[in-house]
């Protein structure tokens, strides 16, 4: 191939918009880095570091694209089992509470993450099995027809449930959510029948109660929260009004009020006013509505078949509210709702709740550059990394979170178009892959930021503080790229179009 040719077929378009989010990321993550009223200098934050593993970014990407991406496949196998045996060896540690001091040992609870010695960086291997999950899901279908059958897609679905099982046993639960959704898109692509793949999803969502029992208290607790966030806001909201309606004093004052609430089980602990308490009347009609939302009935559905531990204060707060509630609405079991809504998402639903805080109070052109308050003074859990898209919301607004989503779009798109541009089956379904990988991805860090999903620990690709996730993603847009500059066609028909 030409030099003139490589060059024109280069997507640069996909590379500067890859390059623009990415500058986004660093500036968020500065900006969530920099301390309070007076920043930091940059050279003083992750900002900088994130600034150096773009650079090695780059460099992998580059070296992706010197060898042909059909050299490639070749050892995608390989690559594999390579990274299958590493995630079981962290499966194994993580089930026998195993440490290697200095090298892998638990992180937030998890075993994700195995540290280089001597240098301080820590490299995730999951990040990398996405890639290599992509490879040899297109090198096992490039050729292959079997898996329009619905006993030939076992093979495929193995080949995700395995790494999904060790990732998740290894209680990194946000990786493991992203194989499903490439799968399915691969299979779809390379023309599996819609009536398998809905059965199989159907079959999916049936052994959805046992997926949740078998959960790790903590994890179940994220769901939880997810689950009860509206509930919990419904009466949030139910007491704020009387305290700014009837009280007759400054607003400040009144919310200053409204944040004395029981959190204890010792009611001699709480400080309470009878001047902001509601109505025996309005507690009992509160309970009777909250307790008839959908998301309650489906939590108390959920708790009822469920046979995970739980930690003790949760069930402590659980069982004193099923206790109160079999005595009907009243005085009683609104203190015991209440109770347990601060039990539950003062702890794991503050993320959550903090992050709808900071997208709203971006509003429609954002509060400014190192300006948005729940960022600045840190109240924000995770904002450099898993909550990166509501930190650069607070400050760019409805209109910076619009122009990120944008971006998102255009790389799937571009990536869509070389997919459709080449008749070699794995090159197209490799991009593919890649492409459903930053959709899903991208799709739900975002909707785990706005509350629509529970709190996972997905980071946003491209834009989130870390060298793993950022190494991972230059490489799958590398391989997108590889495929792009080379575009095979073969003299044959198109792959993948099947008659019926």
């Amino acid at each position: 191939m030409l030099a003139s040719e490589y060059w024109y077929r280069f997507p640069w378009l996909l590379l500067a918009a890859a390059l623009l989010l990415t500058g986004l990321g660093i500036a968020g993550i500065y900006a969530a880095t920099a301390g309070g009223a007076v920043p930091a200098p940059f050279l003083d934050t992750l900002g900088a570091k994130q600034v150096i593993w773009l650079l090695a970014a780059l460099g992998v990407f580059a070296a992706t694209l010197v060898p042909s991406y059909t050299r490639l496949a070749r050892v995608s196998y390989f690559l594999y089992g390579a990274s299958i045996i590493v995630l079981a060896v962290l499966a194994f540690m993580r089930r026998y509470n195993l440490e290697i001091p200095g090298f892998i040992y638990p992180i937030n609870n998890s075993y994700a993450w195995i540290r280089i010695p001597g240098t301080g960086v820590n490299i995730q291997p999951s990040e990398l099995t996405k890639i290599a999950f992509i490879m040899s899901l297109a090198y096992y279908l490039r050729y292959r027809k079997n898996f329009r059958t619905f006993s030939g897609l076992m093979t495929p679905f193995l080949m995700a449930l395995v790494p999904t099982a060790l990732i998740f046993l290894a209680a990194d639960l946000g990786t493991a959510m992203l194989f499903l959704p490439i799968l399915f898109l691969m299979l779809f692509a390379a023309g599996a029948r819609g009536k398998h793949l809905a059965t199989i999803i159907l079959i999916g969502m049936a052994m959805v109660p046992i997926f949740y029992s078998s959960m790790r208290g903590y994890q179940r607790l994220r769901i939880d929260s997810w689950l009860l966030q509206g509930c919990a806001e419904r009466m949030h909201f139910a007491l704020s009004e009387p305290r700014e309606r009837d009280c007759g004093l400054q607003i400040a004052n009144c919310e200053l009020k409204s944040r004395q609430d029981e959190v204890s089980s010792n009611s001699q602990s709480a400080i309470r006013n009878p001047q902001f308490s509601l109505t025996p009347e309005r507690k009992a009609e509160l309970v009777h509505e909250i307790t008839g939302m959908w998301r309650f009935r489906l939590w108390q559905l959920a708790t009822k078949i469920s046979w995970g531990k739980d930690k003790p204060e949760y069930v402590e707060a659980k069982m004193r509210l099923f206790q109160t509630l079999d005595q009907g609405p009243g005085p009683k079991s609104f203190d015991a709702l209440r109770f347990f809504f601060g039990t539950l998402l003062d702890n794991f639903g503050y993320q959550a709740f903090q992050s709808k805080i900071a997208l709203g109070a971006g509003g429609i052109a954002g509060q400014g550059w190192l300006q948005g308050t729940q960022t600045k003074y840190g109240l924000l859990p995770e904002a450099h990394t898993d909550f990166l898209f509501p930190t650069l919301a607070e400050q760019f607004g409805f209109l910076g979170a619009a122009g990120i989503v944008l971006l998102y779009g255009i790389l799937c798109v571009l990536g869509v178009d070389v997919s459709l541009s080449t008749t070699e089956p794995y090159g197209k379904l490799l991009v593919v892959g890649v492409v459903a990988l930053v959709a899903a991805q991208s799709f739900l860090n975002m909707a785990m930021s706005m509350g629509l999903m529970p709190v996972t620990g997905i980071p946003l690709p491209l834009m989130s503080y870390g060298g793993s996730s950022l190494l991972s993603s230059y490489l799958a847009l590398g391989l997108l790229c590889n495929v792009a500059v080379r575009r095979l066609y073969l003299i044959a028909p198109r792959p993948f179009e099947w008659r019926e």
